[in-house]
């Protein structure tokens, strides 16, 4: 391919760059030290260099606006090479990466990571990103899987991972004291509901398993044990 001047044209590069709204902060390579890196690189290899960038977007799938654009660009020949300073800023999924090599090799446009040092014009290139790709998956797995491990042993001990209740205690009271006197959940529930009593949520109305939920609360229990009930409300026991 040959400019105006029948010179050879100088290829476009697309510089990708991304990071999440939790790593603006934290990741290494900011949105500018990504660009620079780029940019550079871009000129060492003879290319002329166009930035791309998604702010706020995470790396678990390829849904974001600026690499969907991107992408188009390449397919059509408009730019002839993605460029980004590692794989996790293209993608996380290794499903998702072998698709975009696909694309690549369909459409005759190439992809070039910085770190470590790859191109998938060759064969090597090529398989490191594969192996790249499921490593960065199993990476993400992981964390998941920690992440849940750790809120289930939170619900073992006892902690509650829930919005908190926001029932005022003379509510609660008025359901002990209702309840020990005979009534049924159903009638406590809409007795509730009828006076427009608010529910933990704030609306209504009030079902049998909410009312059951506080009597077996810490203060429902203290309460129907005989302590003190802060703040009765005069009239609603």
């Amino acid at each position: 391919m040959k400019s105006p001047t029948g010179q050879p044209a100088r290829a476009l590069a697309l510089g990708y760059v991304r990071v999440s709204t939790a790593g603006q902060a934290t990741d290494g390579a900011s949105l500018e030290a990504q660009q620079t890196m780029l940019r550079a690189a871009a000129e060492r290899r003879g290319w002329d260099v166009e930035m791309v960038l998604d702010a706020g977007f995470s790396g678990k799938d390829m849904r974001r606006p600026a690499l969907g654009a991107a992408l188009e660009r390449l397919d059509i020949g408009d730019a002839q090479v993605l460029i980004a300073l590692r794989l996790d800023r293209l993608s996380r999924s290794v499903a998702d990466f072998a698709a975009l090599l696909a694309r690549a090799r369909r459409r005759s446009w190439r992809v070039v990571l910085l770190d470590p040092a790859l191109d998938t014009e060759d064969a090597a290139g090529k398989f490191t990103a594969h192996v790249l790709a499921a490593a960065a998956e199993y990476e993400r797995d992981l964390i998941a899987a920690r992440t849940r491990e750790g809120m289930a042993q939170r619900r073992l001990e006892g902690v509650n991972l829930g919005r908190p209740r926001v029932v005022p205690e003379w509510v609660i009271a008025r359901i002990v004291n209702e309840r020990a006197s005979g009534a049924t959940l159903r009638g406590i529930a809409e007795g509730l509901t009828s006076d427009g009593v608010p529910t933990a949520r704030g609306g209504s109305p009030w079902r049998t398993s909410s009312v059951q939920g506080l009597l077996d609360s810490l203060t429902g229990r203290q309460i129907l044990a005989g302590l003190p009930a802060q703040g009765t409300a005069p009239g609603h026991l």
